[in-house]
């Protein structure tokens, strides 16, 4: 690699994108090739009292129209995130099971025809009665009933970080800091939308899908239709987009999946431009309040930090707030809680910078605030409470630059020469000024084994 660094190294698949020539999952042209088109659920609670597939049968093109009648049974699998290896569903939750509406843009039916205009306006002709009950789609609906689980974000994550104690860090502070955050739900909606072709031969399937990860797909489908492995085939050649989105496998694969199987010919389906609301995770809306504690120098004594956000019916999911939050200040005491709301809404998921990024921002704003009031420059009271070591058990970092960071970035905008009263300079209407903050994002690691190359005299690869 150290031949690349700080070198121009042209992307291999850069001609291909800007020339037109890259093919997308939903661009693979195959024969006999049908599209599906997903009914969501028009209500966010409750149950199908009845569906009428009459009229949608009837339309022109039509192959099949598919409801919880026609679905067969799935397997569980349990929520686990993509990165571990495994099954990755994005919520525990299969719909088209059973009459239960957990969510709006839930699938209620799929239509099958020979063209996309056709499956499209033949799934406005299916009619769905329901029975709606309450539902619970903000936090302000579910406060009073949010809980704190033991563990979040698919399992990996404890809810509850905690070191020292912060009440008493907060009590007998010299300057004190309480501050509220309120996030909107996030929505993934990338130019490539949620696109799967499926094709069976035999009993052998070929699913050319966008995704993040095709052994994900593949261990995913399999597992709920209860198939090996060995005989789900996942190809990705170019993804248009993702951010998080595509990292998880959501139930629109595995539904093209039954639907294939069901017509007996290849079915592709795209979600449109709606659906990428209700189809693929989201991050959820949530409110942060943190408090910070600080001595007359600036010292920290204590940081608090509490999370509420929305989630599924069925799954504990959040993004992590306080991994890196927690650990960017040597505060002797840092507590972070996580509570959720039951919500009628899909499992959220991973989206760009997964919660650290609003953990950090939320304690970087704070921060900014603590600074005011002890008149304190910004760049000083960061530097003077660095955590030079992981906080609460001492270890070393593997390498560490922030405080150069912060100075050299300092130095390069000229902070010392800012005007550092807020509101003070204008550009005509703006209001403009300088501003600064810290931020870091955690490295994962796992554990890999690697196999001794086999002897031979032979080198491995045939030099060219």
């Amino acid at each position: 690699m150290s031949g690349y660094i700080g070198q121009d190294v042209p992307r291999i698949e850069g001609p291909e994108k800007v020339t037109g020539s890259a093919r997308y999952s939903g661009e693979i042209a195959l024969p006999n090739l049908t599209y599906a088109e997903i009914v969501g659920a028009v209500i966010a609670s409750g149950r199908i009292t009845s569906i009428d597939t009459t009229a949608a049968e009837r339309a022109g093109g039509v192959l099949a129209v598919l409801t919880r009648h026609d679905m067969p049974a799935v397997n569980h699998v349990p929520l686990v995130p993509s990165l571990l290896g495994g099954p990755a569903p994005g919520e525990t939750f299969f719909p088209m099971q059973d009459d239960a509406i957990h969510y709006a843009g839930q699938p209620v039916a799929i239509v099958v025809a020979d063209s996309l205009e056709q499956a499209q306006r033949a799934a406005t002709l299916v009619a769905v009665n329901y029975a709606e009950t309450p539902s619970v789609t903000t936090i302000t609906q579910g406060r009073d009933h949010a809980y704190e689980p033991e563990r979040i974000f698919g399992g990996l994550m404890p809810a509850r970080t905690a070191r020292g104690d912060a009440a008493a860090g907060l009590a007998t502070a010299d300057a004190h800091v309480d501050a509220e955050f309120r996030f909107a739900a996030n929505h993934h909606n990338a130019l490539e939308p949620l696109t799967t072709t499926a094709v069976w031969d035999s009993d052998e399937l070929t699913l050319y899908d966008s995704c993040q990860g095709i052994k994900a797909v593949q261990l995913t489908v399999a597992a709920l239709l209860g198939m090996s492995p060995s005989k789900v085939r996942v190809l990705t050649s170019f993804v248009g987009g993702a951010f998080g989105s595509k990292a998880m496998v959501w139930p629109h694969v595995t539904l093209t999946a039954i639907a294939a199987r069901h017509v007996r010919r290849p079915v592709r389906f795209t979600a449109p431009r709606g659906q990428m609301f209700t189809s693929c995770g989201h991050r959820e809306e949530q409110e942060l309040r943190i408090e910070l504690g600080a001595r007359r120098d600036g010292k920290l004594t204590a940081i608090r930090h509490r999370k509420i956000s929305v989630t599924s019916p069925f799954d504990d999911w959040a993004e992590p707030a306080f991994g890196v939050a927690s650990q960017l200040y040597a505060s002797p005491a840092y507590e972070g809680i996580l509570h959720l709301v039951r919500g009628n809404t899909m499992t959220p998921t991973f989206t760009r910078g997964p919660g650290e990024a609003v953990g950090v921002f939320t304690l970087e704003c704070a921060m900014d605030e603590l600074a005011g009031e002890l008149g304190i420059d910004p760049v000083e009271l960061r530097l003077r409470n660095l955590a030079e070591t992981e906080p609460g058990t001492g270890n070393p970092w593997s390498s560490y630059g922030m405080r150069e960071c912060l100075r050299r970035g300092a130095e390069l905008i000229g902070w010392a020469g800012r005007n550092p009263r807020p509101r003070s300079e204008r550009d005509g209407n703006w209001l403009i000024g300088a501003g600064m903050a810290a931020a870091a994002y955690p490295v994962a690691f796992f554990m890999t084994t690697q196999r001794a190359p086999p002897r031979s005299s032979a080198p491995a690869c045939p030099p060219r």
